[in-house]
């Protein structure tokens, strides 16, 4: 079995054990625990939206304040012969002074080692990128959501914009 169909499956398992896991808020609860607090964790497996090849990977966030959260992401290419694997440190603000019920938009900036394995025509490299995000969840219940994140790479052999869907988990 080929490296991209295992980490196919382990994607559909994890997302699949998630939604089992999680549970709906009871009838007349209000949203009020949906707001970006100190404390919270997240688990967004995803995919992005590119032209040239589908990424696939997993973002996790740790809101160390009311308004900033710290975690990484990671993210898999694979084409042809060759593969880009890209683990990130991320740091967001979440504008929480907005006060929208069921939605959390946040920006910030995700640096991080890109691994290439070189084949399949297309040239690069290893090495350091930077990408800045805007981003935002929509939030179903308290527990499950959906989230977009756009990336414009500014540093690095990796670089461009791009588009990462989302169904986040708050554990």
């Amino acid at each position: 079995m080929k490296l991209k169909q295992i980490m196919m499956i382990l994607l559909v398992l994890c997302i699949s054990s998630s939604l089992v896991l999680t549970a709906a808020p009871k009838r007349g609860k209000k949203y009020a625990s949906l707001e970006f607090k100190k404390g919270d964790m997240f688990l967004t497996p995803q995919v992005g939206l590119n032209s040239w090849a589908v990424p696939f990977g997993v973002n996790f966030e740790y809101a160390i304040k009311e308004n900033i959260g710290v975690g990484g992401t990671v993210m898999m290419w694979f084409w042809s012969g060759a593969s880009v694997i890209l683990p990130s440190v991320d740091a967001a603000y979440h504008f929480t002074m907005l006060k929208m019920e069921k939605l959390d938009l946040f920006a910030g900036v995700g640096v991080g080692f890109a691994i290439y394995n070189a084949g399949g025509g297309i040239s690069g490299s290893s090495g350091i990128y930077i990408a800045p995000f805007a981003a935002g969840r929509y939030w179903f219940s308290e527990k499950m959501g959906v989230s977009l994140r756009l990336n414009i790479g500014i540093i690095g052999d990796w670089t461009g914009a791009g588009g990462l869907l989302g169904v986040v988990f708050r554990i």
